[in-house]
């Protein structure tokens, strides 16, 4: 199946009023959707027929972007999700292949193997080729079955050392060991593995283009959660100019990519949990001290300076609570 998108997608004024990277986003949830509704011509339980909130947050996007869609006509609600609404001058609606063009493609596919497997068959390696040269050889006598041998070996090699047999001799990848994510301080150099990554100019070394990205570099990652954050916009900005989403003449320069752009593609800022401070009259407290509230004098005024016995003992718990959280945390 195919996803096809017109190529007057541009010039829609849909498509123009659009973030750039909410366009990125509607391509990616439209080639997932394509692709269950081809899982789904197959086995009708592998896809719903939409795609979740799941499928969003895998595909990088955020639900204000899945809003902006929505508003726009590009995207509708169905069912417990939402899925791609196919608008003419932006793209064309993907179409399930038959059960006869899927058995043409099979047909093919195979008939390509057989050949495939007919050519290698036909070009013997050059173990045989050593083989045969000693088989030659023991009917001759053995310093000239020797000497064939080795030439034969020897051609053999000379004609095949640069082909190499994909099946065996290219070596799987390791994938490359985890690592802790770095904070500005820990970073030896932040702007150089930014500036490595930037698909666009710098400007020279020392001159005034590059001395400005370099300091916004570093205001930016002074806090670790934006160096992080701007890690990942770099590397998604860098894929959406080499997949041909950005025009190469469109990319500007570092320093004002960092000034304008980067918390566009940069993914949304996680906002941390306030932590609960346990006052006097916090239900912690009162879970512990209520069944003690009996044994304490309630006379006394905290407005006046003079709070009660009751109000102290309270206060004390909340204290303590608070000290047991922190040095939790110091551990």
């Amino acid at each position: 199946m195919w996803f096809i998108i017109d190529d007057q997608m541009a010039d829609d004024r849909r498509i123009r009023r659009l973030p750039l990277a909410t366009v990125g986003l509607w391509v990616k949830l439209c080639v997932i959707h394509s692709k269950g509704i081809s899982m789904q011509a197959k086995d009708p339980a592998a896809y719903p027929g939409y795609f979740d909130k799941l499928d969003l947050k895998d595909a990088g996007g955020t639900m204000k972007q899945l809003q902006q869609l929505i508003d726009m006509g590009l995207m509708e609600e169905r069912g417990g999700g939402w899925r791609p609404v196919y608008a003419e001058g932006i793209c064309k609606e993907p179409k399930t292949l038959t059960e006869e063009q899927r058995e043409a493609r099979r047909k093919a596919g195979s008939k390509g193997g057989r050949r495939k497997a007919a050519n290698q068959k036909a070009k013997q390696p050059s173990s045989n080729l050593l083989a045969n040269g000693q088989a030659n050889g023991e009917q001759n006598s053995g310093e000239t079955g020797s000497e064939t041998s080795s030439k034969l070996l020897e051609d053999s090699q000379a004609k095949t050392w640069h082909k190499t047999d994909t099946d065996t001799d290219i070596p799987s990848p390791t994938p490359p060991a985890g690592t802790a994510k770095q904070t500005a301080s820990e970073a030896p150099d932040a702007f150089a593995a930014i500036a490595e990554t930037y698909p666009g100019t710098i400007g020279a070394k020392g001159r005034k283009a590059e001395r400005e990205a370099r300091d916004l570099v570093e205001t930016i990652t002074e806090n670790p959660v934006q160096l992080a954050r701007l890690q990942s916009a770099v590397r998604r900005y860098r894929r959406a100019v080499n997949d041909g989403h950005v025009p190469q003449r469109q990319v500007p320069r570092l320093a004002t990519w960092l000034r304008d752009q980067w918390e566009t593609w940069a993914p949304e800022p996680i906002t941390p949990t306030r932590q609960h401070k346990h006052t006097w009259n916090c239900e912690h407290v009162h879970q512990l001290m209520d069944p003690h509230e009996d044994a304490y004098d309630h006379t006394g005024s905290l407005r006046e300076g003079n709070p009660s016995e009751w109000w102290k003992a309270c206060q004390a718990c909340a204290d303590e609570l608070n000290n047991q959280e922190t040095s939790k945390e110091k551990q």
